[in-house]
């Protein structure tokens, strides 16, 4: 059963999924992050209907804590749109990571992510169903390595996935071996951004760990049609590794939703970009990369 903002739910159940997404937002660093603030639910939950209307089902709204997280406005946006929301514990990268983390020791911290993950978050105590985790650009900070620690040994006892931030789409190896020597089954774990780099044969490298990559970075590329990550898609399924892609759009930011003026919205995937990927997949690759491998890291284990 996966933890949403409506109650447990069959991980069979989850339908077509964006594995990361952002759907309300309050950034603490304002005004830095003013662009990422997605804060009106009338507006967030007119993009989501947009992806329900397109044949969406799930949406795992990754944003962790410090980072603005709003469990019980996601409720209201669910309960409006009818879409099932699932939303994250676990911390961000460094820059981003709280202060109190600082101050507290391992065993207090964890306490801290078991507390949600039991008890719940917010006014209506709902309760995570995933844990995140985040490195910085080329290093993995003594911050995030203590993160890591921690959110794998808890999302492992508890049974939970992880999905990670990976700055650049790099370090995802390392990420990796750090969150399989805390005892987390790796297909479980699903790497976020990794398309940003562009490397084929580095997404191999990755998913033969046994992980999946969030390939998130589509709708960037309106001009050129997101011609190179259509390509890389295709290489990749032709390669064999179709069931280890999690296809998503981190659209976490007002100028990438029509709601809050800006392009191509939640709905992209499920439309323009999948008919440009039926030119090169069938749609059994496409499904796969939009409910069987997302519901496959959803689907907890047992601890």
């Amino acid at each position: 059963m996966i933890n949403t903002v409506t109650g447990p739910v069959k991980a069979s159940k989850l339908g077509t999924t964006y594995i990361h997404e952002h759907v309300i937002v309050h950034p603490n660093e304002l005004p830095a992050f003013e662009p990422y603030s997605l804060t009106n639910v009338d507006k967030s939950s007119r993009e989501v209907e947009s992806f329900v209307r397109a044949g969406g089902s799930t949406i795992v709204d990754l944003t962790p804590l410090n980072f603005g997280r709003d469990p019980d406005a996601l409720y209201e946006v669910s309960m409006r749109t009818g879409a099932t929301i699932v939303f994250t514990t676990g911390f961000h990268k460094d820059a981003h990571i709280p202060r109190w983390f600082f101050e507290m020791g391992d065993a207090e911290i964890a306490e801290v992510i078991e507390g949600e993950i039991e008890h719940g978050v917010g006014e209506l105590h709902l309760k995570p169903g995933v844990v995140k985790v985040g490195t910085s650009l080329d290093a993995i900070l003594p911050s995030e390595k203590r993160a890591i620690r921690i959110c794998s040994s808890v999302a492992r006892n508890a049974g939970l996935a992880m999905v990670t931030h990976c700055d650049k789409g790099r370090l995802a190896l390392e990420q990796l071996a750090e969150i399989s020597a805390r005892g987390v089954e790796l297909e479980h774990v699903c790497v976020s951004h990794t398309d940003l780099t562009l490397d084929a044969d580095y997404l191999k490298r990755v998913m033969d760990t046994g992980a999946c990559i969030s390939f998130d970075h589509v709708g960037r590329d309106l001009e050129g049609g997101d011609h190179e990550r259509v390509s890389i898609l295709a290489e990749l399924v032709r390669s064999g590794y179709g069931d280890r892609v999690c296809l998503a759009g981190d659209m976490g930011k007002k100028s990438y939703l029509p709601a809050y003026g800006g392009k191509p919205g939640f709905a992209y995937i499920l439309t323009t970009l999948r008919d440009r990927l039926l030119e090169h997949i069938d749609a059994r690759d496409f499904e796969r990369m939009v409910r069987d491998n997302p519901q496959r890291v959803l689907d907890g284990y047992e601890s």
